[in-house]
């Protein structure tokens, strides 16, 4: 996952970062000038009447839609936009000239971008509620951090780590925080990566307060997890390698 990538969470005119296709999860995706409209807002109009107004008083909102330049398919995106202002020196003319940028922020798109490519091998309902992460990602941190903590209790689930215990003979919900620690066992490599995971969901979830790279980590160490769980490909070459060590050699050719 690149991190630096997602942290861009602005473009100015249609100078849109490397996002890829969440369709084909292979082509670049690229804005379709025909089809991007934006407009300055009804009440940052109503500002231009006040003495103390100032270019980057605006305020716009967006709707366009993405092509992939590889399977052609689109993706509808909207959101938000203001006036930047900078200022840049003239080689030419040897002065500081000053000049504003309208600059743009989305807050949805559909479908989600992927922002981590999730292992093929991951259970349905554990990549949906992980793609439906992808959707708050630009809008609602704490949201996002919720289902990332969500996803965290549909992998116990499916490892089948208990849900309940006993106690004074009343039967009681386990904590995630638990339930990862008795996951902990029979996966102590990837128990520790999913803890630290609970605890961004934790802060998003409880707190409220959370910025983009603690949830850029989370999905750094959920991806790396899923791996780790769920591909086989270790398993099989473990396997195979087992094999041919116990034949001391390949496997003998048919006649």
């Amino acid at each position: 996952m690149d991190k630096d990538l997602w942290l861009k969470d602005s473009f100015i005119g249609h100078q849109i970062p490397n996002w890829k296709c969440p369709i084909c999860t292979d082509g670049l995706l690229k804005i379709e000038d025909k089809h991007f409209h934006f407009e300055e807002t009804l009440q940052s109009l109503n500002l231009h009447l006040e003495d103390d107004w100032y270019p980057e008083c605006i305020c716009y909102r967006f709707h366009g839609t993405l092509k992939c330049q590889n399977c052609e398919d689109f993706i509808a995106f909207l959101g938000k936009g203001n006036v930047e202002y900078y200022h840049y020196y003239d080689e030419s003319m040897k002065v500081y000239e000053e000049a504003y940028n309208d600059i743009f922020f989305p807050l949805y798109f559909h479908p989600n971008l992927k922002l981590f490519e999730i292992n093929k091998c991951c259970p349905e309902d554990i990549k949906k509620e992980i793609e439906n992460s992808f959707g708050h990602f630009w809008n609602d941190l704490p949201s996002c951090a919720n289902k990332i903590r969500s996803s965290l209790e549909l992998i116990m689930n499916q490892q089948k780590v208990k849900k309940h215990y006993i106690k004074s003979g009343k039967r009681k919900i386990l904590r995630l925080h638990n339930r990862i620690e008795e996951f902990k066992k029979s996966k102590p490599e990837v128990a520790d990566f999913l803890l630290a995971i609970k605890w961004i969901g934790n802060t998003g979830s409880h707190i409220g307060k959370i910025e983009k790279t603690d949830i850029l980590n989370a999905y750094g160490l959920l991806e790396h997890s899923i791996n780790k769980i769920y591909d086989d490909t270790e398993s099989k070459l473990k396997r195979i390698s087992k094999e041919i060590n116990k034949r001391k050699g390949t496997r003998k050719q048919k006649k």
